[in-house]
């Protein structure tokens, strides 16, 4: 969680100033990816709160922090995009300076299966050396969804905001823990509780 989302969110709120003035000055829209995943949707639909620290610091096990932490960036860029919607976070009343989407790249081959050797064992081995001859190409392929949100004009178009893009290039619905606006307003609460005790949160748009 640390950095998957609060050190992700943190530099997003630091840079979301340059991002607006960027925009305004070149009159077109900045964008900000953040790299999810559909292991998201494979949480348990009960005992994620986000209601406390002591949540966040409980071990679930490696598949489920890692799929909690991808599940939070979701919620968070929807709640961005609610924010940006009224206004909040210093937007101009225009509201287009920045388009904020999560993606899912899909099955990469990267350096990440290495983890489930290290988490799960001789059972981790075995997995990683099944599932790899599988996995994409992630120059060719695995980029492909975060390329598409940060430079295709179609996002602008069809003003795709708070979005989740899969493989490949295909808008769609996030889990519905994804979409639980209750479970939102709790991880984004959180998350702000945490940054104001960890690090400088005196961002240019806070009052």
């Amino acid at each position: 969680m640390q950095i998957n989302v609060f050190a992700q969110i943190h530099l997003i709120y630091r840079l979301l100033p340059l991002l607006q003035k960027t925009a305004q000055e070149n009159m077109t829209p900045t964008r900000i990816v953040m790299q999810s995943s559909d292991l998201h949707r494979a949480l348990p639909s009960t005992g994620i709160d986000f209601a406390s620290v002591d949540e966040i610091n409980t071990d679930i096990g490696p598949s489920y922090l890692y799929n909690r932490s991808k599940l939070a960036m979701i919620l968070f860029m929807r709640k961005f995009e609610r924010l940006r919607q009224v206004g909040e976070l210093g937007f101009t009343p225009s509201n287009n300076e920045v388009y904020g989407n999560c993606s899912h790249p899909g099955g990469v081959a990267t350096d990440q299966q290495k983890q489930a050797e290290d988490a799960y064992g001789v059972m981790g081995v075995i997995a990683h050396n099944m599932v790899r001859p599988f996995m994409k190409d992630p120059i060719d392929e695995g980029c492909r969804p975060a390329l598409f949100l940060a430079t295709s004009e179609e996002v602008i178009k069809d003003n795709v905001r708070g979005g989740y893009c899969v493989p490949d290039k295909k808008i769609t619905e996030p889990s519905s823990q994804a979409t639980d606006l209750e479970l939102g307003e709790r991880f984004y609460k959180l998350a702000m509780d945490i940054l104001k005790s960890k690090v400088d949160t005196k961002y240019a748009w806070v009052k």
